[in-house]
């Protein structure tokens, strides 16, 4: 694998948990009083989501690390 690669990773994974987190607080912000069981569930699932892109994400930063070492 590439730099490049690695780079252009890091990035699609970084734009991913930024729309995901863009969609949790749009959610968020428009539920209704009576939603909010739907809310805590949307709010795990994609904060696991974004804790496996940050994890992703690292394991490029870590292999360009030891390619540039």
């Amino acid at each position: 694998m590439s730099q490049n690669e690695a780079v252009q990773r890091i990035d699609q994974h970084l734009a991913e948990s930024h729309d995901l987190l863009a969609a949790l607080i749009f959610i968020s912000e428009n539920v209704e009083d009576h939603q909010q069981e739907l809310l805590q569930h949307s709010a795990i699932s994609l904060c696991h989501s974004v804790l496996d892109k940050i994890a992703a994400a690292n394991r490029d930063v870590s292999l360009l690390l030891r390619l540039a070492a």
